[in-house]
């Protein structure tokens, strides 16, 4: 899981992002209520933070809109109260580990592996109807209105061998965009001129858009072996790129040790963040420890935490409803679920993507 430079190319030191073996397993209805997100019936993958509404009870409530990716590349719907499927959208070649759903819950933004930097798509969820929207990107974020779709575009060896590359100007390639879905009016954000000199391109992993649509978190992964790790906030009306080299746009880290970093992190409705914290400086199954934190974006400042996650996975695909009532998170496979701060409990396994 290192980043290899050399010969104009780069092998994406993220997440993994190929399609695994398909595991299938949703919670029965009578077991998740029983454990009503943070009882006993079902011991969660991660465990609650000691701030988490003290595991209060809420019963398996129904939430919004709940899309997911299947392990096996399949977009569904699921039933937020059991994790049951309720509707395949796709049936295969979705892949990433981030998903976008209209406010509405009409449509849904996905990641299929196509070309060399894959592309974007959207779905119907009435009428299952598919329309290409970008032929390159991925990790598709959808402002809170609506009307605008960020993307970031990157390159995958991995998926698709090294003939990917460019022999010159890789980084060219690595960019924020952002589009008016109304106007089809397309801004691009490329590395900042002194980060792309360095020949070592900053793989964008997941984007977030604030509650009032005027900033993006973007959680860039690492640049080269386990190095780089950033959670920037870019403002798409002021900036020419998605993040700097002087860590101006960087959320800070605040009194932990050396080596930390974030591995993610999303807008809360209430304008704070809620992020994955790492230490130190190593891949699962070496991290270790893992944070599930909700923080000030300003100072990195801890205002709860909301669990502890294990250290032998990817901690993927955070996501908040827009009321701010229900958060997600994927521990690995599992579907982690919490209403109204409780602790989190496994919804379902073998995904690879969930987003309200």
């Amino acid at each position: 899981m290192t980043s290899t430079v050399g010969a104009g190319r780069v092998r994406r030191a993220a997440r993994p992002r190929s399609l695994a073996a398909p595991v299938t397993l949703a919670l029965a209805a009578a077991v998740l209520a029983a454990c009503s997100f943070g009882g006993s019936a079902a011991p969660p993958a991660d465990a609650g933070g000691p701030t988490a509404a003290g595991g209060a009870s809420t019963g398996a409530q129904a939430g919004p809109t709940l899309a997911a990716v299947s392990a096996a590349g399949a977009l569904v719907l699921l039933d937020p109260a059991n994790g049951q499927t309720s509707r395949t959208l796709v049936p295969s070649g979705v892949v990433g580990d981030a998903l976008a759903v209209s406010p509405d819950g009409k449509t849904v933004y996905y990641e299929v592996a196509a070309g060399c930097q894959h592309e974007i798509w959207r779905v119907s969820t009435s009428d299952g109807a598919k329309t290409r929207v970008a032929a390159a990107g991925s990790s598709p974020a959808l402002s809170p209105n609506g009307e605008r779709l960020a993307y970031a575009t990157l390159y995958f060896e991995d998926d698709k061998g090294p003939s990917c590359y460019p022999a010159n100007n890789l980084t060219a390639g690595y960019q924020v965009i952002v589009v008016d879905l109304a106007t089809h009016q397309t801004h691009r954000y490329p590395m900042a001129p002194q980060v792309a000199s360095t020949g070592l391109p900053a793989p964008v992993d997941h984007l977030s858009w604030s509650p009032d649509g005027a900033k993006l978190a973007v959680s860039i992964s690492s640049v080269q072996d386990n190095e780089g790790w950033q959670l920037a906030i870019m403002n798409p009306a002021t900036d020419t790129s998605y993040f700097k080299d002087d860590g101006s746009t960087e959320v800070p880290l605040p009194g932990v040790p050396a080596g930390t970093y974030y591995a993610e992190g999303v807008y809360l409705p209430n304008g704070h963040l809620f992020v994955v914290r790492q230490c130190c400086d190593g891949w699962p199954p070496n991290t270790a420890n893992v944070d599930m934190l909700e923080i000030d974006p300003a100072t990195g400042q801890q205002v709860r935490q909301i669990a502890v996650g294990l250290t032998d996975r990817y901690h993927t695909s955070l996501d908040a409803s827009a009321d701010g009532h229900w958060l997600l998170y994927l521990s690995g496979k599992d579907v982690e679920v919490s209403h109204d701060g409780a602790k989190p409990s496994i919804l379902t396994t073998g995904f690879l993507a969930a987003a309200w």
